[in-house]
Parts: C-alpha cells; sequence; structure tokens
C-alpha cells in the first residue's frame, strides 16, 4: 500500500508538469492569429473560434496543395479564397485577412522564403 502512495506522489506532479509544457504553444499561436484578424479593418462577423477554425483550414490546404508561389497540384491562391468564400461565407477580402493571417501566425512555413 505505501508502495502505491509514493508512486502516486511521483507520477501525479510529473504528468502535470508534462502536461502545462505540452499546452501553451499551440494556444499562443491561435491567439496571435485571432489578435490579427481581429485587428483588420476588414470586419469578419463570426465567432472567434470559427476564425481559428477556418485558419488552421488554410494551412492544412496549404500544405496538402503546395505553398504559396509553388502549387503542386494547381491550386491558386485564388482557389484558396475561394474555398474560404465557399466553405466559411466570407467575403473575398475577408478571406484574403485570414489566409495571411493563418500564413504568418499558423503555418509560417508556406510562406515562400
Amino acid at each position: 500500500m505505501e508502495f502505491m502512495h509514493v508512486t502516486a506522489r511521483i507520477a501525479a506532479p510529473l504528468l502535470a508538469a508534462v502536461a502545462l509544457v505540452a499546452a501553451p504553444a499551440a494556444h499562443a499561436d491561435d491567439a496571435s492569429y485571432l489578435a490579427k484578424v481581429n485587428a483588420s479593418p476588414v470586419a469578419i462577423p463570426i465567432a472567434d473560434d470559427v476564425k481559428v477554425t477556418s485558419g488552421h483550414y488554410v494551412c492544412a490546404l496549404l500544405r496538402m496543395y503546395g505553398h504559396t508561389g509553388t502549387y503542386r497540384s494547381g491550386l491558386s491562391p485564388g482557389d484558396v479564397v475561394r474555398q474560404l468564400t465557399n466553405t466559411f461565407h466570407y467575403s473575398p477580402e475577408a478571406a484574403d485577412v485570414q489566409i495571411a493571417a493563418a500564413q504568418s501566425e499558423l503555418c509560417p512555413e508556406t510562406l515562400r522564403p
């Protein structure tokens, strides 16, 4: 019985430390992305969680079909804008804001060097 108590005393702080180290990275990117989108003069009248979801959607499209300037499967920047306007019902201007913010804050590896 004493062995289990000692093991639990050691394991609990270790698991808590791992959770704290792993969690902040994703939220920081989401927060900076959202700040950039919300600071834009283009109004995007949807909930913040939908904005973040569409930002990750942009990154998924760019990772799947190629990076800006090097589209491997024929996906152009206009195609990404059309995907956002069709999927999330954004204006083309709102889509442009979200694409730029996603590339700079969520998936900078998709920017052409």
